[in-house]
């Protein structure tokens, strides 16, 4: 199991939920973040750029099919189009039903 966690454009939030739906992920998490990246030379008023963040819990066998899906529909090629972390995800479970693992995942 992994955990997937992407900045993106704010804008691309609609096509890659409709996109990773159709991969068939089990949920995911938005968040309106703010940060930089590269290019922090901007005065400090303009530091800081509205974002939007991402989290995915994924098994093993999702995680390429995911990656791909979030590449393909946040890639413009400039500067801003985000990063992708994947993470080593220990254990889930679902409160609600108390599930572990893989079946809290999906």
């Amino acid at each position: 199991m992994k955990k997937i966690e992407c900045i993106i454009r704010s804008e691309k939030l609609k096509e890659l939920t409709e996109a990773l739906l159709g991969a068939g992920i089990g949920g995911m998490t938005v968040s309106e973040v703010r940060g930089f990246g590269i290019q922090s030379i901007r005065p400090e008023s303009f530091l800081f750029v509205h974002k939007t963040k991402i989290e995915v819990y994924a098994l093993d066998s999702q995680v390429n099919e995911i990656l791909a899906v979030i590449l393909k529909e946040c890639f413009s090629g400039h500067a801003g189009d985000g990063k992708v972390a994947v993470m080593p995800l220990d254990n889930c479970i679902r409160i609600r039903t108390k599930e572990k693992m893989d079946k809290a995942v999906v």
